[in-house]
């Protein structure tokens, strides 16, 4: 049979299977139409969006200023728990959808490529898990980030540079301080030559205090010569 027979078959079968079993839109819930994917237009059209320049709300660069010495800061979108978009990243850390976290990842890249910001990257370091959590979960949420941010602007990714030597408990339920305190000292860099000389792009899923951030970086520049680092956060954790 010839092969664009086959592949008109195979297109059939598809769309007679999303009629039955139709995805749904992980914000709203709705049917997915058959060129929608993860958001619905509607939804999609409608995400909170962190500005990346320009912006009069400056509250998540005040995170990092004084803190360390980074370059650029930049968020995709507010996350609070009462969002109806916070499924997205429950749906990516819980129930295993890495689906949702490349598909976050490509608008948030494809966000950064309208912009400077990504112009003198030379990779993307996400923050790592301990190896002990990420066998659990099966994965780094914030990797499966970074794939889609490298889908969208083709910037390598370096996730075998930084280990988290330490598994600490999760920042949940604890202040700015206990935060702050419970991620000190518990990163290490294990392959130096990778990120010496660069520019990286540090990723993080959520950021609410930016104390994993800023402690994942400050292991980086006191154990890495001549490295610069961007700041990124898919999710900005707000009241």
């Amino acid at each position: 049979m010839p092969l664009k027979r086959l592949r008109s078959i195979a297109a059939y079968f598809a769309d007679g299977l999303h009629l039955i079993f139709p995805d749904n839109c992980l914000a709203c819930g709705g049917h997915l139409r058959y060129s929608e994917r993860i958001l619905c237009t509607a939804c999609l059209l409608d995400i909170p969006l962190v500005r990346l320049t320009g912006s009069e709300d400056d509250s998540f660069e005040q995170l990092f200023i004084g803190q360390i010495p980074y370059e650029r800061v930049a968020a995709f979108f507010y996350y609070t728990k009462k969002n109806k978009y916070a499924n997205l990243m429950h749906e990516l850390k819980y129930k295993g959808n890495q689906r949702a976290g490349v598909f976050l990842g490509e608008l948030f890249g494809n966000q950064l490529k309208t912009t400077e910001f990504i112009h003198d990257i030379d990779c993307i370091v996400p923050v790592p898990l301990h190896a002990k959590r990420k066998r659990a979960r099966g994965y780094n949420q914030s990797e499966i980030l970074a794939q889609g941010i490298a889908n969208s602007t083709s910037l390598p990714i370096c996730a075998n540079a930084v280990e988290r030597s330490v598994n600490t408990e999760t920042q949940t339920k604890k202040n700015k301080e206990e935060r702050k305190h419970n991620v000190a000292n518990i990163f290490t860099v294990t392959n130096h030559h990778l990120l010496q000389g660069k520019h990286i792009l540090l990723l993080d899923d959520v950021i609410t205090t930016g104390a994993t951030t800023i402690s994942c970086a400050e292991t980086i520049f006191n154990q890495v010569e001549n490295v610069r680092i961007s700041i990124a956060g898919v999710a900005l954790a707000s009241n």
